[in-house]
């Protein structure tokens, strides 16, 4: 992202000098779809830390030289390349974030949202019907597209998978842990290894099985992380469970159908049992543009996508007490936006 500006510059935009409206529809979209060219048409993988001319990017690519140099003069207004005359090297941010060698790289959830960017031609349709015009999304995905959302999900986990565990009170009564909609098991293995009582169980589609399998294996966590292939929305929920994870599920249910699932969750939960949901929850950065920026565009993607929206902790709390819930408690985590809703039973 754009993230230096000078003096002048923060004094033009502040005054509204500098119209936003020139970087908000204009320069971040075309950016944003620059980023996605940069690794769908292998330029990023052409660089390292140590400069190269653009003329043997282009080459090494397969792409002409004029589109390779626009694609990493936009890199370089991002900060994730550096500049010097004909040549380009990767930045410490964008070895990080773009370098096939960075084992945090974030290059598939880049070609996610450039998958998502397509479908919004369709976006006045969503606005005008206030629903999405076709069929759910997960219902039309390809294999490909499969493996797109869950490594996209993978890296989105990466940053946080760590922190979300250390908000969750699990005590050492607790031993059966259901991860619904788990995809790859990222939090439910690291749960697992700091209580050595769990035993947890990843319940999603079969598309995504393999890249739980893949997890369990890297982690080593077969002997208390399992996968069960399920439709928890419409197939029956194992029974006395202690806890359940609702990790970026509920903003792609309407509440109705969140309230189904707050139920079916009371229900397989044990006196005492955690119903956690991880998502986006509106109003829970306060004044912050970057928290409500994150909160509105994903209420919007998710419409357009799945139907769905992201709620308030109080829009939670409506459903989740409703169906018997006791007491909520909400944990805010570093990424604005983001939080963590413990529902106790």
């Amino acid at each position: 992202m754009i993230y230096k500006f000078s003096f002048i510059e923060k004094i033009l935009l502040s005054n509204d000098i500098i119209p936003h409206p020139f970087a908000d529809a204009s320069s971040s979209v075309g950016l944003g779809f620059a980023l996605g060219s940069a690794v769908k048409l292998k330029i990023a993988d052409q660089l390292t830390m140590n400069f190269k001319e653009v003329k043997s990017i282009a080459n090494d690519a397969s792409v002409s030289e004029i589109g390779a140099e626009l694609i990493l003069d936009c890199l370089d207004a991002l900060g994730y390349v550096q500049k010097s005359g004909t040549q380009y090297a990767f930045t410490k941010r964008g070895f990080k974030n773009l370098s096939t060698q960075s084992p945090n790289n974030f290059r598939y959830f880049i070609l996610f949202c450039d998958y998502l960017y397509k479908g919004y031609l369709q976006l006045d349709d969503t606005i005008r019907l206030g629903k999405r015009p076709h069929s759910n999304m997960l219902e039309e995905m390809s294999d490909y597209e499969w493996e797109l959302f869950s490594r996209a999900m993978i890296d989105i986990s990466q940053t946080n998978y760590k922190e979300v565990a250390g908000k969750i009170p699990i005590t050492k009564t607790q031993h059966k842990l259901l991860d619904l909609g788990g995809s790859h098991g990222l939090y439910s293995i690291e749960l697992c290894k700091r209580f050595s009582n769990l035993q947890a169980t990843i319940v999603d589609l079969p598309p995504v099985k393999k890249y739980a399998d893949e997890c369990i294996e890297k982690y080593m966590a077969s002997k208390n992380v399992s996968f069960l292939p399920s439709d928890f929305m419409k197939d029956e929920l194992p029974q006395g469970v202690d806890v359940i994870l609702a990790f970026n599920i509920i903003h792609g249910l309407n509440p109705p159908e969140n309230e189904i699932l707050a139920k079916k969750a009371f229900n397989a939960l044990n006196k005492g049992g955690m119903y956690v949901i991880l998502d986006q929850i509106k109003g829970i950065g306060g004044s912050s543009q970057m928290s409500k920026a994150t909160t509105s565009f994903m209420a919007l993607n998710l419409l357009h996508q799945a139907g769905g929206k992201t709620y308030s902790h109080n829009e939670i709390n409506a459903f989740t007490k409703k169906v018997g819930f006791e007491k909520t408690e909400l944990k805010k985590l570093n990424a604005p936006g983001f939080g963590v809703v413990i529902c106790y039973k």
